[in-house]
């Protein structure tokens, strides 16, 4: 199983970590911006969207720490097993989403951040120069800073966004007739599917967790048992998806009950996001959420800065014989490096050349994410079964099944929308 001079032996503690680094990149753009969103648009009517998400992803994403744990290596190792051209299509199919993606974060942390600090500038530059900074920061640190972060500021955000939606539930109308919206709507269904794009997030993530998983392993020289790799992200996962629910409630019961649209500006609606807390909390809980929300944003873009160039490395690496099983390597390399280096680049380019309207590039990006969804779950599929790992590591029958029902729906709700919009 993986020989990698790492003893398959520790506690859960020495386990923990990859699960919350889950959490706090995926409480980003689906949480503080969709989520809040459908509750101040739709009430409650969407709750049941979001409960669909979370369910259908789940094994998707939980194969990312499992097979990680089952055999010491990413999922991008697995993939290649499946094939060369496997690695290949799936780097060709994901690098723009890469882009896109770390752009859609720091745009969002840029205007958390801004409506913090009360200035007003071009949220493009101030992007671009929370990317650069979040690189220099994982420079400096790397994994290891990235993982006391998270701990950190998702453990804030996470208390009082809790208390903030249950103080929020007295205004909330019970209302959940508004789910049954018409499918020939395309303005609703694309909400809908954007809802669903990173609920709780791209399922790119299920790759760089595994990868997240292995660093853990390298860091510590132990591998855990494979159940308290699995229990460390169940925690993750559960917390992403009760805090999205949390942000339904406040959009509902703040802003849908008095009628309140969101904003369609980046600083503004995120002065609307920090205003839930206010309103309910005081305003001293608006200043504390302010600057959590805007860390735990931050943590966010560095997740993605450290995972989607140590993702892209990996992949290329594997196309070397000799560096072939060995993602250990990559980091602080000059492959590492120059992928970091292209996506920024990149990613600022899809700040300055395709960003004209703050939701509708949100929309896009979580409406891009989804689509192509169905092809990271069937991939994860194929190498979690696949006779690479071995029979006890493996998941039970049902959640074979839970998997080929995901697989199923995320599958038939991406045509839906593709022939809904282009047909």
């Amino acid at each position: 199983m993986g020989g990698n001079n790492i003893d398959d032996r520790g506690s859960f503690w020495q386990a923990f970590g990859p699960g919350v680094l889950f959490a706090g990149a995926a409480i980003g753009t689906s949480h503080l911006v969709q989520s809040t969103r459908a509750g101040a648009v739709f009430g409650l009517g969407l709750l049941g969207i979001i409960v669909l998400a979370n369910f259908i992803k789940y094994p998707a994403f939980r194969f990312g720490p499992q097979y990680a744990a089952a055999t010491g290596k990413s999922l991008i190792h697995g993939y290649l097993e499946l094939g060369r051209w496997v690695v290949a299509f799936y780097l060709l199919s994901e690098v723009a989403v890469m882009a896109i993606i770390i752009a859609a974060t720091a745009t969002v942390t840029a205007a958390i951040l801004m409506a913090n600090i009360g200035v007003s500038i071009d949220i493009r530059y101030m992007s671009i120069a929370l990317i650069v900074s979040g690189v220099l920061i994982l420079g400096i640190g790397g994994y290891t800073l990235l993982d006391r972060l998270s701990k950190v500021f998702v453990a804030i955000l996470t208390v009082a966004t809790i208390t903030a939606a249950l103080l929020s539930l007295p205004s909330v109308e019970w209302d959940f007739t508004q789910i049954l919206f018409p499918l020939s709507d395309l303005q609703t269904l694309g909400f809908v599917i954007a809802l669903m794009g990173f609920m709780p997030s791209a399922l790119d993530l299920a790759v760089l967790q595994s990868l997240w998983a292995v660093a853990k392993q390298k860091s510590t020289g132990t591998r855990p048992p494979l159940r308290f790799a699995i229990m460390d992200f169940n925690i993750g996962y559960l917390a992403s998806a009760g805090l999205a629910i949390c942000f339904l409630i406040m959009g509902a019961g703040v802003m849908h009950s008095t009628g309140e649209p969101p904003a369609t500006g980046a600083a503004d609606f995120a002065e609307q996001v920090i205003r839930l807390y206010t309103t309910n909390l005081g305003q001293w809980a608006g200043t504390l959420v302010g600057i959590s929300a805007m860390c735990v944003m931050f943590t966010t873009l560095i997740a993605v800065l450290d995972g989607f160039p140590r993702l892209l490395s990996a992949g290329v690496a594997l196309f070397k014989p000799e560096v072939l099983g060995a993602d250990e390597r990559i980091d602080k390399s000059w492959l590492q490096r120059s992928s970091t280096l292209f996506l920024v680049v990149a990613a600022s380019s899809v700040l300055l050349f395709l960003m004209n309207s703050f939701q509708t590039f949100i929309d896009f990006v979580t409406i891009t994410a989804f689509v192509v969804s169905p092809i990271t779950a069937i991939l994860n599929h194929l190498v979690m079964f696949s006779p690479r790992v071995a029979v006890s590591a493996q998941p039970s029958p049902l959640l074979r099944n839970w998997s080929l029902l995901g697989i199923v729906v995320l599958s038939g709700l991406s045509l839906m929308f593709i022939y809904v919009r282009f047909f």
